[in-house]
This record gives structure tokens, sequence and C-alpha cells, in this order.
């Protein structure tokens, strides 16, 4: 017998997102799992599990609902301050997104009010963000700091981290994102000092990836080269903001870098998707800030084409994409680039996972994978993108445990 803590049964569709049979979300009808200290141990026919597991501790009833994986976000700036709605307004309004980026304003300002806020509050405000990706199914996220841009800031911006993994069940990968930008008032060479010979060595031991934006009003090329390259000397995975607002070398460089992925590609070549399909990176794409910046659409068919593996992320951020909802984000992928629903969805588990080296472990159910499930009120998976805007979540299990929000 195997012996478990905990147990999930009747799942009317349980996709365990491992193929079988031809079916790429690998579902079991009538499916159940059993896990125990936060691992699957068995899954399969709810009807087998009595004779094959020995349950000491809790069950979940799905009662006939679908059933997948928790959901896996590959891309989130959770940790900020202060509002940017008004610039929302003037986007709405025909106002373009680098333009908002001179002087205080854009992503400076998010950095003075992140600054200003003391640790309790910035820990506040990032735990009810935290609850609203557990609340729309997420159970896994990439964290990047990106707000503090000084040594002292970048540091809270990691406390606030690990004391929300301490008391959440949601799993936080942290990156590292000192080169967001170059904070306003800062001398640009002195920066980049900084960022390259205090911060990133300090930062080592807490983060697994640093990212860099290599796009206008952030990083050149030859900076992002020597930044991602002193980082990857240091130990560091890689991530990457590329060609999002303009054509550019950042999807070349990530993937000369072996970058695990390369975020946002909307101005992407075929030749550049060709060059990280080749050195295995995933594409993380991020409609909700694509949409509201009203860019161009990312070359999804030439990702097809090269088969590159495309995840779609949140991008919670206060300036373009200020969601933690990974349903809507795949909504948007389906309604405004054309993503079949079966690919986003694959976009928020499978894919979102091998982008953050958690390939066989998230974005899946299967012996040895995170007990990490949703229980939603949907015909199929398929449906999730169907609901535009409407949370279907019933039920999120985190290390199998079933949460219960706030």
């Amino acid at each position: 017998m195997i012996h478990a803590d905990f147990a999930l049964r009747h799942a009317g569709q349980l996709a365990t997102m491992m193929p079988n049979e031809g079916d790429p979300l690998g579902r079991i009808s009538d499916g159940a799992l059993a896990a125990r200290e936060g691992r699957v141990v068995w899954i399969g026919e709810d009807r087998q599990l009595e004779d094959q597991v020995d349950l000491d501790g809790d069950q979940l009833d799905a009662a006939g609902a679908c059933v997948l994986p928790g959901l896996v976000d590959a891309h989130t700036h959770p940790v900020f301050a202060g509002s940017r709605a008004d610039e929302f307004a003037e986007r709405v309004s025909g106002a373009e997104y680098q333009a908002q980026q001179s002087g205080d304003r854009g992503i400076a300002r998010t950095v003075r009010a992140t600054r200003e806020a003391d640790a309790a509050t910035l820990l506040a405000l990032t735990e009810a963000r935290a609850n609203r990706f557990l609340v729309n199914g997420t159970t896994t996220i990439e964290a990047k700091t990106g707000y503090g841009l000084d040594l002292l800031n970048e540091a809270k911006s990691f406390d606030v981290l690990r004391q929300l993994a301490a008391r959440l069940p949601l799993r936080i990968v942290p990156t590292f994102l000192g080169a967001h930008v170059v904070p306003a008032n800062t001398d640009r060479a002195a920066y980049l000092r900084a960022l390259m010979e205090e911060m990133l060595p300090a930062f080592k031991a807490q983060a697994v990836f640093c990212d860099a934006w290599c796009d206008e009003p952030a990083f050149t090329s030859s900076e992002t080269r020597a930044i991602l390259g002193r980082a990857k000397a240091l130990g560091y995975q890689l991530r990457m903001h590329a060609a999002q607002l303009a054509p550019g070398e950042g999807p070349e460089i990530a993937a000369e870098l072996g970058a695990r992925s390369a975020d946002h590609l909307e101005f992407a070549t075929p030749a550049q998707v060709k060059a990280l399909a080749a050195a295995g990176t995933v594409a993380v794409l991020c409609p909700g800030a694509n949409f509201t910046t009203h860019g161009p659409r990312p070359p999804i068919e030439a990702m097809r084409d090269a088969k590159l593996p495309m995840a779609i992320a949140s991008d919670l951020n206060p300036g373009t994409s200020n969601s933690e909802s990974l349903p809507h984000a795949m909504s948007l992928a389906c309604v405004a680039w054309g993503l079949t629903p079966r690919e986003a969805l694959l976009g928020a588990t499978v894919h979102a996972a091998r982008s953050l080296g958690l390939e066989g472990r998230a974005g899946c159910l299967q012996p040895g994978s995170f007990a990490d499930c949703v229980v939603l009120d949907v015909e199929t998976p398929e449906a999730i993108p169907y609901y535009v805007g409407v949370n279907r979540v019933l039920q999120t299990v985190a290390g199998g445990v079933v949460w219960r929000p706030w």
C-alpha cells in the first residue's frame, strides 16, 4: 500500500499535463490523486484509490469538477508600492508607454513609492497580491525585484519575498531585476558599476535568476551582455525582457547566453525565434502588458514553426498589467493573439514550469510532482479561457493542503 496524508477524489476530468494515448493533457476520467508531505505519490482512476492507497489525512471531493495542476506564473513583479492608474487612463486616451517613462514618472515613480514604503507596509501589499494569485489558481510564481534599485531597497524586496514564502503556500522563485532601469537622477556609469560590483554578488544567495530589460528606455545590448554575462559567471540562471517595445538584439543575447526565458518578444524576428528554440529557451509571453500598451502581436506563427515553447504569464506590475489572474492572461492570449485554448493551458503550466527549471515538478501532476492542483467549475480544462474575466476556481490545493483565503 502507498501511504498518503492527502487525497483528491472524483475529478470529472483530471488533467495531469502528462501526454497519454494522443491526449496532450493526459486526462483521467473520474480521476484521483494522493499525496504525502506535499508531493504526489499516486494518481489514477478514483475506483482504484482505496485498494492502492492507505490514507491517513484529509481528502477533498472534487464532485465531478475539472482538476488540473496549480498554474505557474513565470513573469511577475509583485513587490511594489503605489499606483499608476492615471497612466493607464492616459494610455487609453492615446498616450504612449515610452513617453510616460521620462523624469520621475513611469517606473521611476514606482521606485520612489517602493523605497518610501516601510518593510511592514510592503509585506502587507505583497501578501495581498499573493493571496490573489492563489485565489485565481496560481500556486507557483517567478517573483522579480526591481523597484528598489539600490542595495538597501533591493534587499528589502528580497526580505519581503522570503517572509512571504514562510507565511503562504505560494511557491516563490525569486529573480533579481536590478537591471530594470537606471534610477532617476542617477549617473548611468555609476549605477552599472554598483549593479555589477555590489548588487549582483550580494544577492546571489537570495535569487535563482537574474533578469535584465534590454529595450529602450532600459539597457542597451552591450550593457545587457555585460550585466547578464557577469550574472552567469556568478552562478545565476538568466531571464530577459527582450524586444518588447522595439526590435533589438535582446532575443539573440538570450539565446547566446542560454537564458531560461526570453520574455515579451513582440518585435522578435523569425531568425531570433529559431535561435531561441535552438538554445532551449522558453518564450514567456505577457498579453496583459501587450494589451494595455497597444503593442503588436508577437510572432506566434514563427514560434509554432520553430517549436519554441510559449509560456503565458500575468506580468503583474503596477504600470502595464495590474492583474494576478493567469486565466485572464490566457483569455487575452486566445482572443487577441489567436492562441488555441490548449496552447494557453500548456503555456500556464508545462512551459511556464520549464522556464523556471521546474519541469516534472510544477505544472503537471505525476508521482514526485508538487501536490499543487486547482479545482475548477468548467466543462473541460480547455474551457478556462472561454470564461473571460470570470474566476471559475472552486478550490486551490498547494503542497497537499487545501488553501483557505485570508
